[in-house]
């Protein structure tokens, strides 16, 4: 008889431990479904504060990135409605990420305009239209540009590409309108593989 009362025992503590386990488990997932839902209403409130944070190129007390170390006056100088430039940008060289450009593929590799599209639009690059080079497949790259245009920028994303004058470069040597085009870069085989 002692031995049955002390199986009844054990037993009704086994139950009574997983009935215990299963209220802990569910009072977790409740907490855990409220720590999720507090989340997502900090995640859009988080979003909407993204524009106040500082990073370090946009510090301006950070001389590394042009800034002269005195964190007030660019504070007071961007609250007044100013608008604040950092005086070591080229603005010729901004003018090129703002000039019309044309890409066109001589590597002979399928989708390697379009490839190169999406980087340099990705990298600031506003007007970036495609095309195919009409001529035999070059080896390398060559970005045809007037000189009003400061492509180094350019030339350092397409690693060893080459340049020349714009007019060096036929218009009928595409099979795009490469007219208006301030900057027509010649995608060669050296960055085919390159993007």
């Amino acid at each position: 008889m002692g031995k049955k009362v002390m199986k009844l025992f054990l037993d009704t503590m086994l139950r009574a431990a997983v009935i215990i386990l299963a209220v802990a488990i569910v009072a977790m997932l409740v907490l855990l479904a409220k720590t999720m839902s507090k989340s997502k209403k900090n995640d859009t409130t988080s979003k909407k504060e993204v524009s106040s944070i500082v990073t370090e190129e946009n510090d301006p007390s950070d001389p590394t990135f042009g800034g002269d170390g005195d964190a007030d006056e660019t504070t007071d100088a961007s609250s007044d409605g100013e608008n604040s430039q950092d005086p070591s940008e080229d603005t010729s060289s901004s003018s090129a990420k703002n000039a019309k450009m044309v890409v066109l593929n001589a590597s002979g590799v399928s989708g390697v305009a379009a490839t190169w599209q999406t980087t340099l639009t990705a990298d600031g690059y506003t007007s970036v239209d495609i095309g195919t080079y009409q001529g035999d497949t070059q080896s390398s790259t060559t970005v045809y540009t007037s000189d009003s245009y400061d492509v180094s920028s350019l030339t350092a994303i397409l690693g060893s590409a080459s340049t020349s004058a714009r007019t060096d470069i036929d218009d009928s040597m595409a099979d795009v309108d490469i007219s208006d085009a301030d900057i027509v870069v010649v995608i060669g085989v050296d960055n085919a593989a390159n993007n």
